[in-house]
């Protein structure tokens, strides 16, 4: 059984990792509309600042899990957000993340939360 001082913790640690990858993925969008000349520069730094929330995670034992391109099945830790539009698909894939997956020594600690849509594939295998 963990603490509530540990569950704090871990709700802290969560949050603060998909405010930064929110942050992250928001600052990639910016960055497509930029010159050129500045473009090379902030994508240095943005890849600094990623790497940096990589080595800060890990060393919490901290992964952070889009699923992004998967098919998505009861298996996945991830909640999808637009899961009403697909009543009668048998075969969705995640498309796009919402929010990370945060998981810390093996534990989902949170879902992700996902955006699908219908796999294209033939999921009979004919």
């Amino acid at each position: 059984m963990i603490s509530e001082q540990e569950d704090r913790e871990a709700t802290a640690i969560s949050n603060m990792a998909i405010d930064f990858w929110k942050l992250l993925r928001v600052s990639e969008r910016i960055m497509a509309g930029l010159p050129e000349e500045k473009h090379k520069r902030i994508t240095a730094q943005l890849r600094f600042s990623a790497g940096r929330l990589d080595s800060h995670l890990d060393a919490l034992g901290v992964t952070l899990a889009t699923f992004e391109g998967q098919n998505f099945g009861p298996e996945l830790p991830a909640i999808a957000v637009n899961a009403d539009e697909f009543d009668n698909v048998n075969a969705l894939i995640i498309e796009s993340a919402v929010e990370p997956a945060v998981i810390r020594n093996g534990k989902v600690i949170q879902n992700a939360r996902v955006m699908l849509k219908e796999s294209k594939a033939d999921v009979s295998g004919n």
